[in-house]
């Protein structure tokens, strides 16, 4: 469980601080047992580093060639060893597809996944190790194959097993409508594909089903949900009071049953549109801006310390009193916003890095994509199954081969096995886990409000974070100073010790209020 912050702890927090100004705190220069010690830092609260696990093709347990939950439950440790306190589940119901968008029964698990029972061992293991689980909750359409649907379809045409009730689920008409499809003289509402059919989410009748659904998911240990498609809730991708409207129920539906629930949507367009989704009360929105070719590509390839504060305040301001949730690449395909951030940054491992060091200065609970810590690479980052194959574990090969129907090849490994770059400490891997660390260390950095100074030097970003909390205990500031060029830089009158340096190599040096800071570096003073 988290632990809330105590004296004894914040001794112990300023006197590790001591020493990593001492002895230079980096990607190449770390001492595992003082990072479990910061572990303590963690606050009992729902801002967390998520890992975005797609089943299928993440470690299959039993040999028979597909990932699985116990898959899952076997690699939790190696996920909180690298700093991870929440894993987000892709579609594990029974589906129609290899990718579960389609749910056939929201109260069971997709057998190729395994049981409840295996579901049940999951929750159980991860909070044991202090990692919250929330999964994938697709309500905006369901499965063509849905009994639901089956009997609202056959209702309306007039056949044997109809039913009244699961009709008034769905939308249907007599005459072609946009997004609607035909099936026997009968259209019906799918905005996203035909074997997807819309829930009618204004229908009291859903909203009791997804009501039971929460419940089901929550009394089973589950800590939230990941809530697909927001933007189609009621209507057809655009942001409408209606859908806003959807987003409230299920947060309000959710803290009946757990007062902690965490709900995270998913809304991708524009910052305004994430602020209107906010009104809804949801914790959380992906805040899409900043990934893929967005705010933080732009920031490493211009070197500009304004577009990352930029980016860094908008996604604040844009969650106001909720929790941002930044992030640099999902399972989605696509050239521009989406697709793996390894390709974004141009196969370049320190620009990998360092994308994901930006990403750590963001307030709000961050999320990483599955393979994205040693920098995996699609075959085709315009193929959504591309996007989803399985992991290097080991230099046997060990799950490369997990590939999801419709993909292409496997995914590329420039930079090894996962296994390879446990052992290496400047490995994109050991970055991830530095930065993930640092987040539960400091909690001003994953939750305080940001401010900048102006500097003369562009590539410099000087800014402080300050979280007050008088509930957990917590009264921090933190001054951080961020080297954006690619090149190495002096920062003059600087105040506060160097508590904490993030570099993708080599090392920053403190005289006095002076830094000597490599390219792509962070500093962290108290």
């Amino acid at each position: 469980m988290k632990k809330k912050l105590s004296t004894i702890i914040c001794a112990l927090i300023a006197a590790l601080t001591f020493v990593f100004a001492a002895v230079g705190f980096t990607a190449c220069d770390k001492d595992d047992a003082s990072l479990n010690l910061l572990d303590e830092n963690i606050l009992d609260d729902n801002y967390d580093n998520y890992y975005e696990i797609f089943v299928y093709s993440y470690n299959d347990s039993d040999g028979n060639g597909v990932g699985d939950l116990n898959g899952v439950t076997e690699k939790l440790g190696y996920l909180r060893d690298l700093g991870y306190t929440g894993i987000w589940l892709m579609p594990i119901m029974p589906s129609s597809s290899y990718h579960g968008y389609d749910v056939t029964d929201y109260y069971n698990i997709n057998p190729t996944y395994g049981t409840l029972d295996d579901y049940n061992n999951l929750v159980e293991a991860a909070h044991e190790m202090g990692i919250k689980v929330i999964i994938d909750l697709v309500v905006n359409h369901t499965s063509k194959d849905h009994p639901w649907f089956k009997a609202a379809l056959a209702y309306q045409k007039g056949q044997s097993g109809g039913s009244a009730k699961y009709s008034s689920y769905y939308n249907f008409s007599r005459t072609q409508l946009d997004h609607y499809h035909n099936d026997g003289g009968i259209w019906y509402e799918g905005q996203f594909d035909s074997y997807m059919p819309d829930l009618n989410l204004e229908e009291e009748s859903v909203r009791s089903e997804i009501d039971n659904i929460i419940k089901f998911w929550l009394e089973r240990g589950t800590d939230g949900f990941r809530l697909d498609g927001c933007l189609y809730y009621c209507g057809s991708g655009s942001v409408n009071a209606k859908s806003v409207e959807v987003c409230n129920f299920i947060k309000e539906t959710a803290v009946k049953y757990n007062p902690k629930a965490y709900i995270v949507g998913e809304a991708w367009d524009i910052r305004s549109t994430i602020v209107q989704f906010y009104e809804s009360g949801a914790d959380s929105f992906f805040y899409f801006p900043a990934a893929g070719n967005g705010d933080i590509a732009k920031a490493v390839n211009s070197q500009s310390a304004l577009e990352i504060f930029r980016s860094i305040n908008n996604c604040q301001t844009a969650a106001g009193d909720y929790i941002p949730a930044p992030f640099l690449s999902n399972h989605d395909s696509g050239s521009g916003l989406l697709g793996r951030i390894a390709v974004k940054m141009a196969r370049d491992a320190d620009k990998i890095k360092f994308a994901y060091g930006l990403l750590s200065l963001f307030s709000g609970s961050t999320f990483t994509y599955y393979g994205d810590e040693v920098g995996m690479i699609a075959k085709d980052a315009n193929n959504d199954p591309d996007l989803r194959v399985g992991m290097l574990w080991d230099n046997e090969g060990t799950g490369k081969t997990m590939l999801p129907p419709g993909a292409s090849g496997e995914a590329e490994f420039l930079f090894g096995s996962v296994a390879d770059q446990l052992k290496d400490t400047s490995s994109i891997l050991n970055y991830y886990k530095l930065c993930n660390n640092a987040r539960n260390a400091f909690p001003a950095l994953m939750r305080g409000t940001a401010e900048r100074t102006v500097l003369d030097d562009s590539n410099i970003l000087l800014m402080t974070k300050t979280y007050k909390n008088t509930a957990l205990n917590v009264d921090q500031t933190l001054t951080i100073v961020v080297n954006l060029a690619d090149t190495a830089k002096t920062v003059g009158n600087i105040s506060g010790e160097l508590a904490q340096q993030i570099c993708v190599s080599g090392s920053i040096k403190q005289s006095g209020t002076t830094l000597s800071m490599p390219k792509y570096s962070i500093a962290i003073l108290t």
